[in-house]
């Protein structure tokens, strides 16, 4: 079984992700994802005494891409997030800050899978825009300070996500990346003047700061997804991202970064790819008096309600006539390894055999056959998850 991504996580997808099974989407299509995340407040990076430490606050981030078809995707997507108000860790000083922070990024995946897991390893463009005020309030009676905090960047960025399917419709996924943007950060510290000692007022200093650098960020996440219906999915999890270089120590002077972390939550959801399931309506056989086709679900070797009617309607029909022997021949679709798939078919050919014995065929009449993926019913490209190909055909000779 491959894994579905919804971004699959991208992860999958998915990428996203990152999308009963995790599976890589297969076939031209869009996917996206949306997530919702709560930031937990956390110190900056800041080294003086005015040190600016961030509050809680709210993150959302989203992506749309287009499944080409084969392993190949392109995603496009963005996230926006709000910071709180923060405390400083000295009690002589008290302070409060806003931050917003946004970004655009596009990004080419390639999805390689096997039995159970999936693995996306991705390369784009990115770029970021990041702004913080904090506000300083002095009990010393020294003087009230803000610093502004602007920074901006663009550059390539690359990374991979990963998925790998736990049990039925429950897989664990994960993912990491990194950006280097070329870009420009501002400082600029204000202080409003209020009495030292003596009660002499302060001079009031504008301190501004513009510098050219590399900007650098590196995130993380994992998670556990669910698929609640075909193409249909929710995730929760955790995400940690540090920025790096998005302002400076010691007014102005050095580099600081700060540290974003916190649960989230996920829905994702694909076009275009055929949902798992059983084909609607009866099957079309290749006679409609010695030719049965049984189909399975994805990655299954059960049988179905509507496969059991089959089987029995084959056993019948063999009964009521003069016959010989019954060939049984398992299918599978093009969406896994060749080893895995030789196997999944002779599975699906002995469950039909099974059923044929319990509906009073002897088991030395039936003659098993696994053909894999090298016949499919509908012809596909390689990696592609076709309903029709999952089958067993049953001839009565």
């Amino acid at each position: 079984m491959k894994v579905k991504w919804q971004h699959v996580g991208i992860t999958a997808v998915a990428l996203l992700a990152g999308p009963a099974h995790a599976q890589v989407q297969s076939g031209p299509g869009f996917f996206g994802y949306i997530d919702g995340m709560y930031v937990l407040p956390t110190d900056t990076g800041q080294q003086h005494l005015l040190a600016d430490r961030a509050g809680s606050g709210w993150s959302v981030d989203g992506k749309v891409g287009y499944r080409l078809g084969g392993p190949w995707d392109v995603v496009v997507g963005g996230r926006y997030f709000d910071q709180a108000k923060g405390r400083n860790r000295f009690s002589g000083i008290s302070n409060r800050g806003d931050g917003t922070y946004w970004n655009i990024d596009g990004e080419v995946g390639h999805t390689l899978s096997g039995p159970g897991w999936g693995v996306r390893p991705f390369l784009g463009v990115r770029y970021q825009h990041w702004r913080m005020t904090a506000y300083k309030f002095s009990t010393f009676g020294l003087s009230d300070s803000s610093a502004d905090h602007d920074a901006w960047g663009i550059g390539p960025r690359l990374g991979v996500d990963a998925a790998i399917n736990l049990s039925g419709p429950i897989s664990l996924f994960g993912g990491l990346d990194t950006s280097f943007l070329y870009g420009r950060v501002t400082d600029t510290v204000k202080n409003t003047p209020g009495r030292g000692g003596g009660g002499v007022p302060l001079v009031p200093a504008k301190n501004a700061r513009t510098n050219s650098r590399l900007i650098w960020d590196i995130g993380a996440r994992l998670g556990v997804d669910l698929e609640v219906a075909p193409q249909v999915h929710v995730a929760v999890g955790y995400k940690v991202e540090w920025f790096d270089g998005i302002q400076s120590r010691d007014f102005g002077r050095g580099r600081a970064g700060e540290l974003i972390h916190g649960p989230f939550l996920r829905l994702a959801y694909s076009w275009g790819a055929p949902p798992g399931g059983t084909v609607d309506g009866p099957p079309a056989p290749v006679s409609p008096i010695r030719s049965f086709f049984v189909f399975f679900d994805f990655d299954r070797a059960t049988l179905t309600t509507t496969a059991v009617q089959t089987i029995k309607q084959a056993a019948e029909q063999a009964k009521a006539g003069r016959w010989t022997r019954i060939d049984v021949t398992g299918h599978a679709d093009r969406a896994g390894g060749d080893a895995y798939n030789m196997a999944l078919s002779l599975r699906r050919a002995n469950t039909v055999k099974d059923q044929l014995v319990r509906e009073g065929i002897g088991a030395s009449q039936i003659v098993v056959v696994g053909r894999g993926e090298s016949q499919p019913l509908v012809p596909t490209a390689d990696g592609v998850r076709e309903p029709q190909n999952r089958r067993v055909d049953i001839v009565i000779n």
